[in-house]
């Protein structure tokens, strides 16, 4: 697993070995991503839920994106999360929080933050999407022309989204499935 563009392309990330807890994102399927979003990138406020080891928050960060809140509850991998943003020497943009996903969302203050890309990696096979697609929408913590982009099994039914947040995309990339969701035009 390494950063495949930006400041830090090519470095590798540290990982929990069996990838037990995690699943990190292949890098074609992470290039396939990037490169549909990269005009959403430099100077952007992201958010990666789930986080495991960093792969998607750190590689937008390589690619500019001025801050990143990077959220996983596993306490094995979020050693390696911390340790990579050290590494990739992105401490003074990343920050790392130790704590459940829906816990963070429900509870974080939209006065402090609203995040132009919201990225949402859970495990497979969970029906995960629909709780966290609700929680930001009704907290409204994705700004008005911002993206959320999730990967789930293509096993998967896709959702569609809510009142406020619709799914506008979504490719596949042999067992993956990654969707795209913004806010509903008026």
């Amino acid at each position: 697993m390494r950063v495949i563009g930006g400041l830090a392309r090519g470095r590798k990330l540290m990982s929990p070995k069996g990838y037990n807890t995690t699943r990190p994102t292949l890098d074609r399927v992470k290039e396939a991503m990037f490169n549909i979003i990269q005009n959403r990138i430099y100077g952007s406020c992201v958010l990666d839920i789930f986080a495991g080891t960093g792969s998607l928050g750190l590689e937008a960060v390589s690619r500019g994106a001025k801050k990143c809140l990077l959220v996983d509850k596993d306490k094995d991998t979020f050693s390696f999360l911390k340790q990579n943003v050290e590494n990739l020497g992105f401490s003074e943009i990343c920050e790392t929080i130790n704590r459940d996903s829906y816990e963070f969302l429900r509870q974080i203050e939209i006065k402090t933050e609203i995040f132009d890309i919201i990225f949402v990696d859970p495990p497979y096979k969970k029906n995960m999407i629909p709780p966290i697609i609700e929680i930001v929408g009704s907290k409204k913590l994705l700004c008005e022309d911002g993206i959320i982009v999730t990967k789930i099994d293509t096993d998967e039914e896709i959702y569609e989204g809510i009142n406020n947040i619709i799914l506008t995309d979504h490719r596949k990339y042999g067992n993956t499935t990654v969707c795209f969701y913004k806010y509903k035009e008026d």
